[in-house]
């Protein structure tokens, strides 16, 4: 009655104060329960039996086994199992009890107010946990490995001069949880150390949990091979029951875990959203379970009157892959040709969570997207992290992205290459062995500024941009000419109107690459040499009909004058294109106004 009181495990301990300020109570007797009765191994006062006894030290749970090798599932093409599975445990129990006072038929009694149970003291596992998989799975299991792992222990104290004895019982059982849908083949493991501190208080109010772990971690390389997506789980852990007096019995249950979670996706459509890619997750962390049992006599034994699940107290991220992507080279800002190729690297890092650091992610995958053209859309990391391929960008607003995604092509990191593209030197880029202006004709004797800008419109052999209608056009000697006059040609000094046999040359297809495309918002046909990568852009600037002079097809195609090989007196050689052709000609009316695109002479 009206007694605050602690009972500690360990007989180390002397009779100190607790932190609240009741006393601590060491064992006067530690026994356990052998084939041959009862042995008592140790007695306050000194007598301490040989070990050779008693294979445990004085801890309330000593635990020092290796399960290296042992299968937690084999069947059906599944094998979990352990490479390595080692423990060393060392736990000290402790049991606090506040008795108060009540008078019951006129009789003083005691009352117990609260009754707090924990062990404390330190873990150390280690785990290496191996899976290999080749059919969808989905499955959890808990089985009872061995019962009485350890002999029952019985601990006596002398409260005052009331006697308490505890009984110490434990089991061992094994837990896995998995799913997957792949052919796997993983390697994934960590040694855990961890002072930690587990049990129950119970009050009038109800019963809640003691948890506090403060855990360290070390990490094994994981290695893995993979197509599909994994998650497993593994645990091989004690049940520990106390029972007090043959009564009451709490019990907790510490599940060390380690899991990896691999997935792997791809995607291909034809509307160009694709991607491919793994990732993995390695963690280590414990589940606690706890409750307690009352023995109700013999007609109800030991019924569970509390339970409680903690799931993932601690459940802690170790490596992350991939989980990190940079430019190598070159650097942003890098002058470069547009249409001229270029080898780009990235680097591609997983993460270390216990170092903090990052490492080369051999096989990551790399997704790449560009308006210009790589020669692969996906790459895999070498041994040091690194991915290339050969870009080359389209006009100077491209620019390529590599981008990490997950499983279900969500991104993970992205990096990009934005270089500062130029214009070509000069004024003309040689393309199948014609000399090209870069740019259109703008008022006679002039280039305009940009390779997008339409420049003027010019009817068949008049060098002017002023516009006359049909009747006037085919009444004058401009519609007369068999050629284009040199008189009458708008070129820039030392260019020409090409020939038409120069306009076939840009669509011989074996020595020159056409593309639809866009140039700062605005459409173009782009030609592009295969041997050199060097190209011009020819705007859609549509024509002038022959009728009123309003514009026609603006956006839509290209028509460009060519300077021989009338059809007929009406029509001559003209370059047509569009979005899905480019046009050899001859095709045009004489009288229509069209783009220029000269030749170096």
């Amino acid at each position: 009655m009206d007694a605050s009181f602690t009972l500690s495990t360990d007989p180390s301990l002397s009779s100190l104060r607790s932190a609240d300020g009741s006393k601590i109570y060491t064992p006067t007797e530690i026994g356990v329960m052998t084939e041959n009765g009862y042995k008592a191994i140790y007695r306050k006062g000194g007598m301490l039996r040989s070990n050779t006894d008693y294979d445990a030290s004085f801890d309330i749970f000593s635990f020092n086994k290796d399960y290296s090798g042992t299968d937690l599932y084999n069947k059906n093409g599944h094998r979990v199992f352990w490479e390595k599975c080692s423990f060393d445990f060392g736990l000290k129990g402790v049991f606090s009890f506040d008795f108060g006072k009540k008078i019951e038929n006129d009789l003083p009694i005691g009352d117990l107010k609260k009754f707090d149970f924990y062990l404390d003291g330190k873990l150390n596992i280690d785990l290496l946990l191996k899976y290999i998989y080749t059919a969808q799975f989905k499955d959890s299991k808990e089985s009872l490995i061995k019962k009485n792992i350890l002999p029952m222990m019985t601990v006596k104290f002398v409260v005052g001069t009331v006697p308490v004895v505890i009984f110490i019982d434990t089991h061992l059982y094994n837990r896995y949880e998995m799913e997957a849908n792949a052919e796997v083949t993983l390697s994934a493991g960590c040694n855990i150390q961890t002072n930690a501190k587990m049990g129950l208080s119970c009050t009038r109010d109800g019963i809640s949990p003691i948890k506090s772990f403060t855990p360290s971690f070390t990490l094994y390389d994981p290695t893995f091979t993979a197509k599909g997506s994994l998650i497993a789980k593994g645990s091989i852990y004690p049940r520990i029951e106390f029972e007090i007096y043959k009564c009451l019995c709490p019990w907790v249950e510490p599940m060390p875990y380690l899991k990896e979670d691999l997935g792997a996706g791809m995607r291909a459509s034809t509307d160009g959203n694709n991607y491919l890619a793994w990732t993995s997750k390695t963690y280590a962390g414990f589940d606690c379970r706890m409750g307690t049992k009352m023995d109700f006599g013999m007609l109800i034994p030991f019924v569970d009157i509390w339970t409680s699940d903690i799931y993932n107290p601690i459940d802690y991220l170790l490596f992350d892959a991939p989980k990190k992507i940079g430019l190598n080279s070159p650097v942003n800002g890098t002058k470069l040709m547009a249409g001229n190729p270029v080898d780009v690297s990235f680097y591609v890092n997983s993460f270390n969570n216990i170092t903090g650091n990052y490492y080369p992610c051999l096989g990551g995958l790399v997704n790449f997207n560009t308006q210009g053209n790589v020669n692969k859309l996906f790459a895999i990391a070498n041994k040091d992290g690194l991915v290339t391929v050969q870009w080359t960008p389209k006009d100077d607003k491209d620019f390529l992205t590599a981008k990490l995604v997950d499983k279900d092509g969500q991104a993970i990191a992205e990096a990009t290459f934005t270089p500062k593209l130029e214009e070509e030197d000069g004024d003309w880029v040689l393309i199948n062995g014609v000399k090209w202006a870069t740019r259109n004709v703008g008022t006679p004797g002039t280039f305009v500024q940009n390779p997008e800008n339409y420049g003027g419109y010019y009817q068949w052999n008049k060098g002017t941009t002023d516009f006359l209608l049909r009747d006037n056009y085919d009444n004058s000697s401009y519609h007369k000419s068999t050629s284009w006059l040199p008189a009458n040609d708008p070129s820039p000094a030392g260019y020409c109107v090409p020939t038409s046999a120069e306009i076939q040359s840009l669509r011989n297809s074996a020595y020159v690459k056409y593309e639809w495309t866009t140039r700062n918002g605005v459409y173009s046909g782009r030609f592009t040499d295969r041997a050199s990568g060097k190209y011009i852009f020819l705007p859609a600037a549509g024509y002038r009909h022959l009728n009123d002079g309003t514009l026609n097809c603006v956006g839509s195609d290209g028509f460009y004058w060519g300077s021989d090989s009338e059809q007929n007196e009406d029509y001559a050689y003209c370059r047509r294109f569009n979005s899905g052709y480019a046009y050899g000609g001859p095709w045009g009316l004489k009288s229509f106004g069209c783009s220029v695109r000269p030749v170096a002479e």
